[in-house]
């Protein structure tokens, strides 16, 4: 396969839709994940750290 149809394939590939909602999902356990260490870091000695600092 050379460049030109790599990127024609990779192209196909993201513009699906089923690797839309993959992206989706995959972005809304990140962002879930990200806000649970966010909330448990409020709620611990790290917060009166950074209110410190800021």
């Amino acid at each position: 396969m050379n460049e030109m149809e790599f990127d024609k394939a990779l192209s196909n590939f993201l513009d699906d839709t089923q690797c839309e909602a993959v992206s989706e999902a995959l972005f809304g356990l990140v962002r879930s994940a990200f806000a649970a260490g966010w909330r448990a870091a409020m709620g611990s000695d790290l917060k009166e750290l950074m209110d410190e600092d800021g």
